[in-house]
């Protein structure tokens, strides 16, 4: 056994559960989803906490206050709440539940939600609080600046950091994160479509991105497992889980309870080329383009190189660069 891997089985605290609902995900399905959602709940006999606010501000001050007391947190929206949860409970022996009711809803894609159907969700949710297990799954630590020492820094969670910022999908940076920059600003269209041609549009007037990458805990790699890449990029996608962008499947075969980040990194292409190889990554077929480049690592420092021009990464929410992800095996708990 892998002994990085945990083993997906942990003991759910006592306590009720809170439920968060973000009204206008989805052009307000998630206040539906999440009247549905209480309802199931309750009738399926749970003690449910309605942490919902008049917005997402307050939902999450209230998240924030009442996580450590909860046995878990259901969230009803999009990948965006879903994020926030993350922060609230990674570490901690609170669990996490999603009912996706977002645009995207990649992270319930990853973790193998099903989609669209928010009754079946919660029936899934309401089984593992039933029988009072939680599958373990890793989270990723993003920390700004030079690389932390590879032992890790005190924290919430065992060799855990303090400070800094959590994610569980993927991270993006180069031309992804300028799609992910321009979709957030439109409005319309609704769904994976915005993201669609935002991508074109940047595609159309691709820049390329020079990045300074440091792997550390590469498997069969001599010594400490480090490998340095310095090149010009499209993107490079640092990911826990398979897909982002509403179901582009960047990663395909990304384990989110492996303690290890798949890093997929894109070599700089004409805007021509680059829009050939789009099409693939919806169905994982870019992975055989001969610029597109998976490697496996613990930790990913990334960093511009003299002169680059680099947006900032995006994991449903921005950073800076440089800046180190670290994947930290079993430290999110999640339910179904």
């Amino acid at each position: 056994m892998d002994p990085h891997r945990p083993d997906g089985g942990q003991p759910l605290r006592a306590g009720p559960v809170g439920l968060l609902v973000n009204p206008t995900a989805g052009r307000g399905a998630g206040r539906e989803a999440g009247r549905r959602a209480l309802a199931a709940l309750r009738r399926l006999g749970h003690d449910v906490e309605d942490l919902s606010g008049r917005d997402v501000a307050e939902a999450r001050e209230r998240l924030a206050r009442r996580a450590p007391d909860l046995a878990a947190v259901v969230v009803v929206g999009g990948d965006g709440l879903v994020h926030a949860a993350v922060q609230a409970v990674a570490g901690t022996r609170t669990a996490l539940g999603v009912v996706p009711a977002g645009t995207g809803n990649d992270l319930a894609r990853g973790l193998g939600v099903p989609l669209r159907q928010p009754v079946r969700a919660v029936e899934r949710l309401s089984e593992a609080l039933a029988g009072g297990r939680a599958r373990a799954v890793d989270a990723v630590h993003v920390s700004s600046g030079e690389p932390a020492d590879p032992a890790g820094a005190p924290g919430s969670a065992p060799g855990g950091p303090r400070s800094g910022r959590w994610f569980a999908s993927i991270l993006g940076a180069g031309v992804d994160a300028r799609v992910n920059a321009r979709a957030n600003r439109w409005r319309w269209p609704t769904g994976p479509s915005r993201y669609t041609l935002a991508a074109l549009r940047e595609l159309a007037v691709v820049r390329p991105v020079g990045l300074r990458i440091v792997l550390e805990g590469v498997p069969g790699e001599p010594g400490d497992g480090v490998r340095v890449l310095e090149r010009p990029t499209l993107l490079v996608a640092v990911a826990n889980t398979r897909c982002y962008g509403g179901g582009l499947l960047m990663a395909p075969h990304a384990d989110p309870a492996d303690g290890l980040l798949d890093v997929v990194v894109i070599d700089a292409l004409s805007p021509l080329a680059a829009l050939t190889v789009f099409p693939l990554l919806r169905s994982g077929r870019h992975l055989r383009h001969p610029a597109v480049h998976v490697h496996r690592a613990r930790r990913v420092h990334l960093a511009p190189l003299p002169g680059a021009s680099v947006p900032h990464p995006h994991a449903d929410g921005e950073a800076a660069l440089p800046l180190t992800c670290t994947a930290h095996p079993g430290t999110l708990r999640v339910l179904g």
